[in-house]
């Protein structure tokens, strides 16, 4: 919690990583089902055994890009478990998001790299990653970037062969679950059971926040939507300080 070590003061954090990626990294077996569904499920038993252990009925819950889309499906299924959402960097409808990336990518960086930004990949991923920190502040940002990662080495739970297998993790939890991934659209939703907020990047070219903004200013139960000027697909880590405090004023 390097980044947003301030909100420990007042929230107890418990980071999940998902199946097959992280500290809980393990090859998937060929049988093993590896779905939306069985995600959601996997945060919903965590959930219960959270909330049994420290003696609570409900909890705070954020989601981040692909984790954004279990955390609102936990909205939807298990909203009495939820106190209140915050989605970063939130799925809304995927397709939309790729045809919005697809057409900026050609008017930005030419049809061969728009064509690779229009699908979920690595490769994406890469070339919307570099976009956003040069168009965030260049090469200093570049270097941010890059210790982020020395974070992670430095940390007393990574070293070389667990950084590893958390590439591992992503590689394998892509291949069985972008293909679903990019069929999921939340648009048609108009209510949740909890209050849910939304915190978007201005540079954020993985899921616009024009989408999100939109999503937002069309539901009729509780919600709010926030747009960080100076970040990208990483709110929580761009921003560290306007995100501890953009938290404690919807939580606290």
């Amino acid at each position: 919690m390097r980044y947003n070590a301030a909100l420990e003061r007042d929230f107890r954090f418990i980071n999940l990583d998902q199946r097959g990626s992280g500290l809980s990294y393990h090859p998937f077996a060929p049988g093993e089902v590896v779905t939306i569904d069985s995600m959601v499920e996997d945060v919903h038993q965590f959930v219960l055994q959270l909330l049994g252990a420290y003696g609570q009925d409900s909890l705070i819950l954020v989601g981040h890009s692909w984790g954004s889309v279990l955390g609102l499906e936990m909205v939807k299924r298990y909203p009495w478990l939820v106190r209140c959402y915050i989605g970063l960097g939130q799925v809304v409808s995927m397709r939309a998001a790729l045809r919005l990336r697809r057409y900026w990518g050609q008017q930005s960086l030419g049809s061969r790299l728009g064509a690779i930004v229009s699908k979920e990949s690595g490769a994406a991923d890469v070339v919307l990653m570099l976009d956003e920190l040069l168009s965030r502040g260049g090469v200093a940002m570049l270097f941010g970037s890059l210790g982020r990662i020395m974070t992670y080495l430095r940390s007393p739970c990574y070293n070389w062969s667990r950084l590893l297998n958390h590439v591992k993790g992503v590689a394998q939890s892509r291949a069985r679950l972008d293909t679903e991934l990019e069929q999921v659209d939340f648009s048609g939703q108009t209510s949740f059971g909890a209050p849910v907020y939304f915190i978007s990047g201005k540079y954020d070219r993985h899921l616009p926040g024009s989408l999100v903004e939109r999503f937002a200013d069309g539901l009729k139960s509780a919600h709010g939507f926030i747009r960080f000027d100076r970040s990208g697909h990483c709110p929580q880590w761009d921003e560290p300080e306007r995100f501890a405090a953009t938290v404690k004023a919807l939580c606290v």
